[in-house]
C-alpha cells in the first residue's frame, strides 16, 4: 500500500491523471502487444483504470488536507 501511495503522490504511471500519458501508454502497449484486444471491453478496462488513478489521486490529496 505504501508503494501505491508513493506512486500516487509522485504521479507515476499508472497513477497519473495526465490523459496524454495514458494515451501514450495505450499506444505503446498495443504496439508492443498487438495481440491485446482493441475492442470496447479493452477500452472499458483501460478507462476504468484511468478513472481509478484519478480517484486515488483525489483521495490522497484529500487525506493530506485532513491531517
Amino acid at each position: 500500500m505504501l508503494a501505491l501511495s508513493i506512486a500516487v503522490a509522485e504521479q507515476k504511471w499508472p497513477h497519473t491523471v495526465d490523459a496524454q500519458v495514458w494515451a501514450k501508454e495505450w499506444m505503446k502497449t498495443i504496439k508492443e502487444h498487438p495481440e491485446i484486444a482493441n475492442d470496447e471491453g479493452a477500452m472499458i478496462g483501460w478507462f476504468a483504470n484511468a478513472i481509478m488513478a484519478g480517484y486515488d489521486t483525489a483521495m490522497s490529496r484529500a487525506n493530506k488536507h485532513a491531517e
